[in-house]
């Protein structure tokens, strides 16, 4: 096992589902995997597969295909068709079949093909691979009301080359939400290859002694940019004192840290 080193600072939170209209009848599909991750190099290809199964209890009709996302600044991601973003690889998939009807309970599987470009720089890649339920016919579409539209699309990240993880804390703010307080981690990517993101916040009183652990969620931080990321506590703190300790393993071989003084008011 590899020994990872703390680095510690101190300073003063694919798969996506999303539903695009409201339903009325209840349709499930269900794709396998939800996220999938290659390491290749300039020119190379690969060729995987995905299973579709259909879960509803009537014939389905799925289009599949690529398409470019981003994360917001909160994490949540935004879809954008063919419109541009940065690290980008949505040209590089093809997709067979790209439109197909799947029967209940029936299981198909869907082929992708991805290829690099022979001239790309080396750094990491994202796009998605949608399947996105659509009217079986012109005469359904007119029946839109008892039609459910729905996507599924599961993450496609392509790490060209070796590329190193450029990652820091930038800063570690709890306030309270739904009766409760939140960790909200602030986490900057400055390298060209996504990362994500797994460790603790650990959470003492005035005395030094450890009154909460909260789990830092396994969650991906885009090439070149900010997310915040969201880490519930279990109790509710009571007014006073604390000193948080984030520890953050971003996949380097050593490890990130921070350090922050809370104070939490009396409630009027």
């Amino acid at each position: 096992m590899v020994k990872k080193k703390l680095i510690l600072s101190s300073v003063l939170v694919l798969a996506f589902l999303i539903s695009l209209q409201p339903v009325i009848a209840q349709i499930y599909f269900g794709i396998t995997p939800i996220r999938v991750e290659h390491s290749l190099n300039k020119g190379e290809s690969i060729t995987d597969i995905f299973y579709v199964r259909n879960n509803g209890t009537f014939p389905l009709r799925l289009k599949i295909f690529p398409e470019n996302w981003y994360l917001g600044h909160n994490g949540n991601p935004v879809f954008v068709g063919s419109n541009s973003v940065d690290y980008s690889c949505r040209d590089w998939i093809k997709v067979n079949p790209q439109d197909f009807r799947i029967m209940p309970d029936e299981i198909k599987m869907v082929r992708y093909t991805i290829t690099v470009p022979e001239d790309i720089p080396q750094a990491g890649y994202h796009a998605s691979i949608s399947f996105e339920n659509v009217p079986m016919s012109a005469a359904e579409k007119d029946r839109s009301q008892m039609v459910f539209s729905g996507k599924i699309a599961a993450a496609v990240y392509v790490k060209v080359g070796k590329v190193d993880i450029v990652g820091e804390i930038i800063d570690l703010i709890l306030h309270e939400e739904d009766n409760s307080h939140v960790c909200m981690l602030l986490v900057k990517n400055s390298g060209k290859t996504h990362f994500r993101t797994q460790g603790s916040i650990e959470i003492s009183d005035n005395n030094g002694k450890k009154v909460l652990d909260v789990i830092i969620p396994n969650e991906v931080v885009l090439p070149e940019s900010e997310r915040e990321i969201k880490c519930k506590l279990k109790d509710k703190l009571s007014a006073g004192n604390y000193r948080a300790l984030c520890t953050l393993d971003i996949g380097k071989e050593e490890l990130l840290g921070l350090k922050k003084e809370i104070l939490i008011q009396d409630e009027k």
